[in-house]
C-alpha cells in the first residue's frame, strides 16, 4: 500500500540509478514503474533487502586527496571510503535530499572493513554530508598491513560487498 517516487540521480544509455525511498524500509519487494515523459515503460518487481553493500573503488586520505599509487596512504591514518546499500541511519533525511551535517546520519549497524585481510577500526559510518544516498565510512589503516597495494573489503549485517578495490599503502 505504499506508493512513493524513487529519485533518479544518474542516467546513461545503458544504466538508470535510482535512490530507493526510505519509506520502503521493512518491505521485501517493490513494484517499479519507469516513466519516460508521460509514457509508462516497463514495470518490474525489485527485491529489497536491509543491506546490499556496494563499495566504490576510491579512498580519500586525511587531507581529502585521492589515494593512489602516487599518493599512497600512511599506515595509522584515517581514510574515507564511499559505498551504498549500508541500510538504515539515524536522522534519516527526506528521500532524495542531501544528508545533513548536524547531526550526522549514522548507520544503525557498524560495517566491518578489512584492509589486506586485517580488520580496520571504523571511526564513522553514515551518509556523506551534502550528498543524497552516498554512504561514507571512515577507517584507520591498520599499522600491521604491508606497505604495498592492499585489498579493501566491506561487510554489514552479514552481507559482504561484491566489490573490492586495491588501496596503495606505504
Amino acid at each position: 500500500g505504499i506508493s512513493v517516487p524513487g529519485r533518479v540521480y544518474y542516467v546513461s544509455p545503458g544504466q538508470l540509478n535510482v535512490l530507493i525511498p526510505w519509506e520502503l524500509q521493512g518491505q521485501t519487494s517493490a513494484l517499479v514503474k519507469v516513466r519516460i515523459e508521460e509514457t509508462f515503460g516497463a514495470v518490474f518487481t525489485l527485491p529489497l533487502a536491509v543491506y546490499s553493500p556496494g563499495l566504490f573503488g576510491a579512498a580519500l586520505d586525511q587531507n581529502g586527496r585521492l589515494v593512489s599509487a602516487s599518493n599512497p596512504v600512511v599506515r595509522g591514518q584515517t581514510i574515507q571510503l564511499f559505498a551504498n546499500g549500508l541500510g538504515p541511519v539515524s536522522n534519516t533525511p527526506v528521500t532524495g535530499d542531501a544528508a545533513p551535517s548536524s547531526p550526522l546520519a549514522q548507520t544503525k549497524t557498524t560495517p566491518t572493513v578489512t584492509i589486506g585481510g586485517t580488520a580496520a577500526q571504523v571511526s564513522f559510518s553514515g551518509l556523506a554530508p551534502g550528498f543524497a544516498g552516498l554512504y561514507q565510512v571512515n577507517v584507520v589503516v591498520p599499522q600491521t598491513v604491508s606497505a604495498s597495494p592492499q585489498t579493501v573489503a566491506l561487510s554489514i549485517g552479514g552481507v559482504t560487498s561484491k566489490s573490492t578495490f586495491s588501496l596503495s599503502v606505504k
